[in-house]
């Protein structure tokens, strides 16, 4: 497949182990800490799946959240330029739906942001393996494309082990880089499976674990936006994304 052209852009792209393991709110939280530290950092999710109507077209909510939490002024239609309706993987609705996927659309929304942004935090679908255009173009092949190193987000506990090292296993087959591991909703009181999977992981996929991000709650509450920004901005300090003087 010949793929549009990108420009040599910096970043990560965040991945999950899973759908619904807070993929979201890690991107849409570490943009928000690089851009407290004055990094000119921006959210961006190419395609979002499961998207309500409102106002006569489709919210791409993700993007909606980021927005909010990382206080960022871009429309929406340029964080994720390609919505659709079915809660479904991507590629799969955009085949239900009759719509196919504009890779032309997503390079052309790089490239402006790319060109006012220093650092793009691009968020996935789900897993690596999730399909965004019919069944050969992945998750992966995007990190491919992009060129950007992976953040790989996982739960803390119970099968954590084995959902991380197949994730990490499965990136670096197809060359993708793995910057680190974040453990997400770790539990105030962790029982013995979140205590003692940290060092399992890091042993399994020699990739570190870059933080433990607690469980937050209502992120319109002071106390919880700090938590996560405090846990994220300890992950920019491990990466180098952040200048000695920030």
């Amino acid at each position: 497949m010949k793929l549009p052209f990108l420009p040599k852009i910096r970043g990560v792209l965040v991945t999950g182990t899973d759908t619904d393991v807070g993929k979201t709110v890690i991107a849409a939280g570490l943009t928000a800490a690089l851009r407290r530290h004055q990094v000119k950092a921006v959210y961006f999710k190419p395609i979002q799946s499961g998207c309500p109507e409102e106002g006569g077209r489709l919210l791409p909510t993700d993007a909606a959240f980021a927005r909010e939490l990382a206080g960022l002024n871009e429309p929406l239609e340029l964080l994720t330029p390609i919505t659709l309706r079915l809660p479904l993987a991507p590629g799969v609705a955009a085949a239900r739906e009759g719509r196919p996927v504009d890779l032309g659309r997503i390079a052309a929304a790089i490239r402006e942001l790319a060109g006012r942004y220093d650092f793009l935090v691009v968020e996935g679908a789900g897993g690596l393996y999730v399909p965004l255009m019919a069944t050969n173009f992945l998750v992966l092949d995007l990190g491919r494309w992009l060129k950007l190193p992976l953040l790989v987000v996982a739960r803390a506990g119970l099968g954590a082990i084995n959902h991380t090292a197949l994730t990490v296993a499965a990136a670096r087959q197809h060359g993708l880089e793995v910057a680190g591991i974040i453990l997400n909703r770790y539990p105030e009181s962790p029982g013995l499976a979140e205590q003692t999977n940290p060092a399992v992981i890091e042993a399994l996929t020699a990739s570190p674990i870059l933080a433990r991000v607690p469980e937050v709650g209502n992120l319109k509450l002071a106390a919880e936006r700090e938590a996560l920004l405090a846990a994220l901005a300890e992950v920019c300090g491990k990466l180098a994304l952040l200048s000695p003087e920030s």
